[in-house]
């Protein structure tokens, strides 16, 4: 193996042998077959994320690549696990553990080499889209019913005659979703009923069906869109761009090592992960004094709790997203879209500034919504009044409590600070195009997570063996 080999640089730089602790309690250590190497089947994960692979096609072409099994640690002649236990393994050995090791662990290899020297964090967020497609109310409705009934049906062929039928729907009848819902509730109660013991497979379907039939946004077709990805959620990149999936919110250092991550549906917002990207990282003994981000994370508690902490906020402040005044429960403010979403998902139309600028009071940006929608609303009560000709979200506008950062933001320190804050961009990409990370592989909220933190695992291992290349003396 040539000492310039990528492969043979992590060998030798990266300590594998913590998969071994991360998963012992996932397996009975006095009973059983001999299980094969967790060490061995990470090493096979590490290589398929890093060469974008299959779980079949990572077997195929590691029989006959030599550099593949010299790096897993197999002479050439021997035998390769069967692809089935790479998803075993992701699934039920590191997802039964303690899966946030993973990023915890290589940073902290990181630091114990002295990669990491800089203080400040960058922070962002960049979407995947989901692995099952958008649907309407009805058809999730449909879907989870079918799945849940065909389930039971094949485990318990018996109970079928117990189980209520499901209704038959005139074409473009008025009130088809809400007998659906009827029905998949009623279905639900029956499955529970008739196997209080229920588990596996069926606990599943059960599961997901409880989620659809407690969704209050579902009949406005803003809440799951997906029977098959109840967890996957309708998001927007810009005022014309959505997608429906997962955001992954990242903690980057200046050395471009990702130090934290946050895995959510779509719709999240970007500035309330900042407590939690901050917390991980000082976990893991890192000295934080500057945070990088855009206007997301400009909220005046993210403020707050930076303040609190001695950090500088290199963070251009956005006069909507730390607005003062009560809040109506349930609006948020998308900055990426400039408009309101309000609980039943559907955003504002126009928006209008009203106060003086020069009365010195605070003004107030008015959110306007499209009252046709809000008459048929299922969530109107207590938000609509009947009969009213507008419904508006106005959001404060407090500028006199910002005046020392808006200040700051003048200044050329601050400038010259936020010229960092782009190299996150480039880390986005590298995760989305060259490992996979632009669309989940795998279905729900937790596979998801998986994904994004083997996938950060692999990009940072590659950051790690170029800082070392760079510390190396030239010849």
């Amino acid at each position: 193996m040539p000492e310039s080999h990528l492969l043979r640089k992590i060998h030798e730089v990266v300590d594998f042998s913590f998969v071994h602790e991360l998963v012992r309690f996932s397996y009975c250590e006095y009973y059983g077959r001999p299980a094969n190497e967790p060490e061995l089947l990470f090493r096979l994960l590490f290589l398929q994320i890093l060469y974008g692979l299959s779980d079949e096609r990572m077997i195929q072409d590691a029989q006959v690549n030599l550099a593949y099994k010299w790096f897993v640690g197999l002479n050439p002649e021997e035998a390769l696990p069967d692809a089935s236990q790479l998803s075993r393994f992701r699934n039920h050995r590191l997802g039964a553990s303690q899966i946030d090791e993973l990023l915890k662990v290589i940073v902290k290899q990181c630091i114990e080499k002295g990669l990491i020297k800089s203080k400040a964090l960058i922070l962002d967020s960049t979407h995947s889209l989901a692995a099952s497609q958008k649907q309407r109310a009805l058809d999730v409705l449909r879907d989870a019913a079918k799945r849940l009934l065909r389930t039971v049906v094949k485990k318990h062929p018996k109970l079928e005659k117990k189980l209520p039928r499901q209704p038959e729907l005139k074409k473009d009848q008025a009130d088809a979703e809400k007998v659906m819902l009827h029905y998949l509730a009623q279905l639900g109660e029956s499955v529970e009923m008739l196997l209080p013991d229920h588990e596996g497979a069926i606990s599943e379907k059960l599961q997901i069906a409880k989620q659809i039939v407690e969704d209050e946004r579902l009949l406005a077709n803003k809440g799951i869109m997906s029977a098959i990805d109840p967890e996957a959620r309708f998001g927007w990149k810009s005022n014309t761009k959505s997608f429906f999936g997962y955001k992954n919110h990242i903690a980057m250092t200046e050395e471009e090592i990702i130090t934290a991550v946050e895995v959510t549906g779509g719709s999240s917002d970007d500035g309330k992960q900042l407590p939690n990207l901050l917390k991980q990282s000082l976990e893991l003994g890192l000295e934080v004094k500057e945070i990088l981000g855009d206007t997301a994370y400009s909220g005046k508690d993210n403020l707050a709790k930076l303040k609190a902490h001695e950090i500088q906020a290199i963070i251009p402040l956005n006069p909507i997203v730390h607005n003062g005044g009560l809040k109506q429960e349930g609006f948020e403010y998308n900055k990426d879209a400039d408009f309101v979403l309000c609980p039943a998902g559907e955003h504002s139309i126009r928006k209008a500034l009203q106060g003086s600028k020069t009365s010195g009071n605070s003004r107030s940006l008015v959110f306007y919504f499209n009252v046709e929608k809000c008459k048929t609303c299922p969530l109107r009560e207590g938000c609509y009044k009947p009969e009213s000709k507008s419904k508006t979200y106005s959001i404060r506008i407090i500028v006199e409590q910002f005046k020392d950062h808006m200040a700051f933001e003048k200044s050329e320190s601050f400038n010259k600070r936020m010229k960092r804050r782009p190299i996150i961009e480039h880390k986005n990409a590298e995760l989305k195009r060259h490992h996979g990370l632009a669309k989940a592989k795998y279905r729900g909220l937790f596979r998801m997570r998986m994904q994004t933190l083997l996938t950060i695992f692999v990009v940072n291992v590659k950051r790690m063996i170029k800082l070392m290349d760079k510390m190396q003396p030239t010849s």
